[in-house]
């Protein structure tokens, strides 16, 4: 059919329908062998049936589907790329043997001439370079070593005169201090007590220094080098009360040497301070006797005895059983020493008569 139809094409050009009956056998024959070539396996047959379809047909989607679906890709082989080869001819580098002594080499020695010898240029090599150092600059750290030199020697001299004037001036407060302890009561009689208030207060050591040492004699006994502002102090506290005109005055006069960083100093203003305020002054010594300082603990041991109440035995107790042993031997014999007091008065039959002190209170 095809082949009439083809021929009849040839004679009649002209006729559509003749076309039109030649595209639809052409394409129905050849998509046909090609969908039966695929089957068999025979790709390269469905392709140029296929192909041959889409070149009658080419608007004909199927067709088209088909052509593509069994077009096939040329396959360009691509060779190995040779390469050259090239041997590469490394040296074999050459190492130096380790000189060992013993095998025909000898340790080079040092001869003390040559060591001179290098000794003496690195000296003048040294001294050569310092020469070079301009004068401006010898002249400049000389100068500076003068002036702090000149420095210094004027400080001490301004701190040794100071100390001396303080030294003259704390004797003068000592000795007032100890007139007053030695009869309080007739230095108020004869100066009346306002006059004998604004003398206590010139004994006063706020302002001072406290490293002046000066030696010091008291009551035929020399005490050298001592540091007299503390001892001055706490003598101060002691005269409060004797002086000062009202008990307000005494608190308020007393209570910041409750928190004073000496022991003796803090030691007597728990005891004053005791007869005014007995709650704050307890609290204060059960500071004392947890603090870290010995010495605050040993004259807590001290307060403890001179005050004796319930609430002081429980610290000392509490200190008898210290971990420093100059605190804890301090209370023992603080412990004893009560002890042996109370059978005293015992036995003068003074037991009944003793009284509770009327400020004791509970243990903190």
């Amino acid at each position: 059919a095809e082949e009439a139809i083809n021929k009849h094409l040839k004679e009649n050009p002209d006729d559509e329908k003749a076309k039109k009956l030649y595209q639809q056998i052409v394409v129905k024959h050849n998509m046909k062998l090609a969908k039966e070539s695929l089957e068999a396996g025979d790709d390269e047959a469905a392709g140029k049936y296929a192909e041959k379809a889409y070149d009658a047909d080419p608007e004909n989607t199927k067709v088209k589907d088909l052509y593509l679906a069994t077009r096939k890709i040329k396959k360009v082989t691509v060779g190995k790329t040779e390469f050259e080869k090239k041997k590469i001819k490394l040296e074999k580098p050459e190492f130096a043997e380790t000189p060992s002594f013993g095998q025909g080499q000898e340790e080079k020695v040092v001869t003390k001439t040559e060591y001179m010898t290098r000794t003496e240029y690195k000296t003048k090599k040294i001294v050569q370079q310092v020469a070079e150092i301009p004068d401006w600059i010898w002249l400049s750290v000389a100068f500076n070593i003068l002036l702090l030199t000149g420095i210094y020697l004027l400080y001490n001299y301004r701190k040794k005169s100071n100390k001396a004037v303080y030294e003259n001036y704390l004797r003068s407060k000592l000795m007032l201090s100890n007139a007053l302890k030695y009869d309080a009561e007739t230095v108020k009689k004869q100066l009346g007590e306002d006059r004998a208030a604004e003398l206590f207060r010139l004994v006063s050591v706020e302002g001072m220094p406290e490293d002046i040492s000066i030696k010091f004699v008291e009551a035929g006994r020399a005490f050298t080098d001592i540091n007299p502002v503390p001892r001055l102090t706490a003598d101060m506290i002691e005269l409060a009360e004797q002086f000062l005109p009202n008990k307000k005055e005494i608190v308020e006069y007393i209570k910041p040497f409750l928190q004073h960083s000496n022991n003796r100093v803090q030691g007597n203003a728990v005891k004053i301070m005791f007869r005014h305020n007995p709650s704050l002054a307890l609290k204060t010594l059960k500071g004392m006797t947890s603090s870290e300082d010995r010495w605050k603990k040993i004259s807590a041991v001290w307060v403890c005895s001179q005050l004796n109440t319930r609430e002081t035995q429980v610290f000392l107790k509490k200190l008898a059983e210290d971990g420093d042993i100059g605190v804890s031997m301090a209370a023992e014999k603080a412990i004893k020493e009560l002890e042996e007091k109370d059978r005293e008065a015992l036995s003068e039959g003074k037991m009944g008569e003793k009284k509770e002190n009327p400020l004791s209170i509970s243990p903190l």
